[in-house]
């Protein structure tokens, strides 16, 4: 029989719990552990759920989605991490593996940094909070910078129309990546002033105050990060309007080109129509061989037409 992928970190004041990839089977021997409500167990499971907050009698329980950015596809997309909070335990589950988290649960559980050592000998569920809350915060901003140096580069690339596809398919990637990017930073701020309001109670009394500072100087930094997310926003979406602009005015020369040699060409054909069935003179009315060789010049225009098409890039 399957058993529960649980590991757990103890000290004097409390016992971290944490899960990657809970399942049925965790969240089941979470129930019997520290009778949990059901519909928060259920919030656990896939898929991610919206951020939220929610006090029970025992504990609160807690939702905030993270950005991860996938090297390969080089896509940024949300991480679920749902808290657990109480008196003398804190528990944390993830939809994916998150390396801040884990690597201070490792930290913690191994005792191998002797700051964190230290720490993690004297800290409750509500400090432990706050760092966990702080590395992933901290974790955002290269992923911010990196989106900024894309648009960056994207600006320095939208007036290369030789490779209009690849420009406008890294500008949807962008875009992508900051939807996604605000979808898991949308209401941290207000889930973070929610906590401050709801959780006195876990508070140390000599702490709170400490505590309530810092946790306020988390929901700044997530209000910086936001209106960081907006201003890239303004900024791609400006970028995106440029090149289309750029495309359609490239667009219209070429029409304009296509016009030209159309009316040149129709041209042609209406005069030898004409001639060839009104002159009786010519030699091509009689001469199969000179009918061939009118129409030949038509094909060896066309075919000029298209070479020259195909070295302006337009078709």
């Amino acid at each position: 029989m399957a058993k529960p992928r649980i590991r757990e970190f103890k000290n004097s004041n409390f016992s971290w719990i944490h899960i990657v990839h809970p399942t049925a089977l965790e969240t089941k021997e979470l129930a019997q552990r520290f009778k949990f409500e059901a519909i928060d167990l259920t919030d656990v499971l896939p898929p991610i759920q919206r951020p939220k907050i929610v006090e029970r009698p025992d504990y609160i329980f807690m939702i905030l989605l993270f950005p991860v950015f996938n090297r390969q596809t080089r896509r940024i997309h949300p991480v679920e991490v749902d808290f657990f909070i109480g008196k003398d335990f804190f528990v944390t589950a993830t939809s994916e593996d998150l390396f801040p988290l884990s690597e201070l649960f490792v930290h913690c559980q191994k005792g191998k940094d002797k700051g964190v050592k230290q720490w993690s000998v004297e800290t409750t569920p509500v400090e432990l909070l706050y760092e966990v809350l702080s590395r992933l915060e901290q974790y955002c901003f290269p992923i911010s910078i990196h989106i900024n140096n894309d648009i960056d580069k994207i600006e320095n690339e939208i007036f290369n129309l030789k490779n209009k596809t690849e420009t406008i398919n890294e500008v949807l990637r962008i875009k992508t990546n900051i939807v996604n990017f605000r979808k898991a930073m949308n209401r941290h701020t207000h889930v973070i002033q929610k906590f401050l309001n709801k959780a006195p109670r876990f508070f140390a009394p000599e702490k709170t105050d400490k505590l309530n500072l810092y946790f306020k100087d988390l929901a700044e930094r997530s209000e910086d990060l936001w209106q960081m997310l907006e201003s890239y926003q303004d900024t791609i979406d400006a970028v995106h309007d440029s090149h289309l602009s750029l495309i359609n005015h490239h667009s219209n020369i070429i029409m304009q080109v296509f016009t030209i040699f159309t009316t040149v060409i129709f041209s042609v054909e209406l005069v030898i129509s004409w001639v060839s069935f009104d002159l009786d003179t010519l030699s091509f009315t009689y001469n199969n061989s000179g009918f061939l060789e009118a129409n030949a010049g038509l094909l060896l225009v066309i075919l000029m037409m298209v070479i020259f098409f195909k070295k302006r890039n337009w078709i």
